[in-house]
């Protein structure tokens, strides 16, 4: 016996279909608008690191920045994590000044200086803004870049002593940043080092934060207010359905002079309406068409009626009592019409009657 399927109501399934399209709307809206306000922030965030680098740049003298880096010897400090410290040199603190008014600019900055050695190759780390922290912090002079940076870090900043080079959003063992770098450029044109600016990513992230506590809300409630539109006019539309559907099933038990088109009046005539009007054309016809069956029954019962007794009564004639009983009848038919024999006289000497 087949199950009997599961009955869904019309404004269900309508509330189900737009719920699923509502959420697909929304939710790109969502991603869309929070993806938004972090590119935003992150451009922004970009955009006045560059500024502040390049003016950075400019304000470092590149000839004391030059004599820094190939006159000043390394400062061991074996109580820093990478074993050399700051040195007490007139030029170290000139360059790390300039970058110390870099965080004046953007306050969350981790500004620093780097340059290529000449000997080696290698690049290392020059002044630092952290220098005039308590405590220091940051990178300290000499300290070889591959010890702190990833090597796609390091390409950027060997890149950023040509020309200024902006690092996507990366993470280290530090943190997540967002980092630019530009060269410092001498008198002549040519790159004697480079400034190098790190970012945390605390506030894109923070920014992040925000959109979607702003944009979340207002969507959910918009997407709730729709949804309930949605219950309210399927409603309306399925109640006169649920109408017709109850004057069907009364038209399907005999009630043919129903007025439909009164179940579904509208103001303005509509579809439904119109499939009302149908239906009360179709009980019409219905009503028609079951009259006149109803009339072809009874002549035809009539008519089979006839056939059965004349069926009956052949039956019964073509049987061999009723031919016997035919037969004796006719036999007694016949000794009705023979004439009666003449009358014999009791008495020999009586003459016959004249």
């Amino acid at each position: 016996m087949a199950a009997t399927p599961v009955r869904v109501a019309v404004r269900w399934k309508l509330l189900a279909a737009f719920a699923g399209a509502f959420t697909l709307v929304f939710g790109f809206i969502a991603v869309w608008a929070v993806e938004n306000a972090s590119k935003t922030a992150l451009e922004q965030v970009t955009l006045q690191l560059t500024s502040a680098a390049t003016g950075v740049a400019r304000i470092i003298d590149p000839e004391e920045f030059e004599q820094l880096v190939t006159t000043v010897p390394a400062v061991p400090d074996p109580s820093l994590p990478g074993g050399l410290g700051y040195p007490p040199s007139p030029l170290y603190v000139s360059v790390a000044d300039a970058l110390r008014q870099l965080t004046d600019v953007v306050p969350e900055s981790q500004p620093y200086s780097y340059f290529r050695d000449a000997g080696d190759g290698q690049l290392y780390f020059a002044a630092s803004a952290g220098y005039f922290g308590d405590p220091q912090y940051g990178v300290t002079f000499r300290q070889p870049v591959r010890e702190v940076s990833e090597p796609d870090t390091r390409l950027r900043m060997a890149e950023g002593l040509g020309g200024t080079v902006v690092e996507p959003p990366y993470t280290d063992a530090f943190g997540s940043w967002v980092s630019v770098y530009t060269p410092i450029l001498s008198s002549t044109g040519g790159s004697v080092g480079a400034v190098g600016v790190d970012y945390p990513l605390d506030y894109v992230q923070s920014v992040e934060k925000e959109a979607r506590a702003a944009v979340f809300p207002i969507l959910g409630a918009a997407y709730l207010a729709l949804l309930l539109l949605v219950l309210l006019v399927s409603t309306m539309v399925v109640r006169p359905l649920r109408r017709l559907t109850d004057a069907t099933q009364r038209i399907a038990d005999g009630e043919y002079e129903l007025d439909v088109r009164s179940l579904v009046h509208s103001r303005f005539p509509d579809e439904l309406y119109e499939l009302g009007e149908s239906f009360q054309v179709m009980a019409a016809k219905v009503a028609a068409r079951e009259k006149s069956l109803t009339s072809e029954v009874q002549r035809l019962r009539v008519q089979i009626d006839h056939q059965k007794r004349e069926q009956a009564v052949k039956e019964i004639t073509e049987t061999d009592f009723f031919a016997d009983l035919e037969a004796k009848a006719a036999t007694l038919r016949a000794r009705m019409h023979e004439p009666d024999p003449p009358e014999v006289s009791e008495s020999p000497d009586e003459p016959p009657a004249t």
